[in-house]
């Protein structure tokens, strides 16, 4: 039986578990078929990627970024077309809002390519408040637990409270729900690192999205 992307994104959504502690979020292993996965990460190499850094202030971040418009998704090809089908579709949201317990009918969803190399760092902090949910597809080739870029599910501000360390491996995915204590931070990737990227479906209370780069 041939299981379509649609299928397969849905089916894991719907079988997800949430975690409580310290708060809710998810962690998904198999979010994505693992040959799409690879596919997905390696066509990064051809996107017009820009970079942002930003210091001194609530959030902090050096990292490279790019919107997954219509329009991208088809030039990068029918892969990018096809998920970005899904996770712009009504079953997705519906999925999403039953699995967290977020209402998202109202809600804006934004796609968007993330990418941190060596020297890229997201420090601690809380999503601004307009965010609701964000799940966050994880498309790094040949990671490894040696080369950083986990994401940290942290208890308060501090970077040592960490209470969950998600790898960033290739097809998994994480789902966070934003509220005021929903510290997390991704760690910096080792010198020898291969890019960590990602790609991220975030749902924006009624009147947003306008946060760019970091978000």
């Amino acid at each position: 039986m041939i299981t379509t992307v649609s299928d397969h994104v849905l089916g894991q959504v719907a079988t997800a578990e949430l975690t409580a502690r310290p708060w809710p979020h998810a962690h998904l292993p198999h979010a994505l078929p693992a040959e799409l996965a690879l596919r997905l990460s390696r066509s990064f190499d051809g996107l017009d990627m820009a970079f942002f850094e930003q210091t001194g202030t609530a959030k902090s971040y050096r990292l490279r970024t790019a919107a997954l418009t219509a329009d991208t998704a088809r030039a990068l090809g029918t892969d990018w077309q096809q998920l970005r089908d899904v996770l712009a579709g009504q079953a997705y949201r519906d999925h999403v809002g039953e699995l967290t317990g977020v209402p998202l009918e109202d809600s804006t969803c934004t796609l968007d390519l993330w990418e941190y190399r060596t020297g890229d760092w997201l420090a601690p902090h809380v999503d601004k408040p307009e965010k609701l949910v964000t799940q966050i597809f994880y498309l790094t080739e040949g990671w490894r637990p040696d080369d950083g870029g986990q994401l940290h599910v942290l208890a308060t501000a501090d970077p040592a409270s960490v209470v969950r360390t998600l790898p960033p491996l290739l097809g998994s995915s994480a789902i966070l729900v934003r509220s005021e204590t929903s510290w997390h931070a991704v760690a910096a990737p080792g010198p020898h690192s291969p890019a960590r990227r990602s790609v991220a479906a975030t749902f924006w209370q009624r009147g947003g999205p306008a946060p760019r780069p970091g978000q």
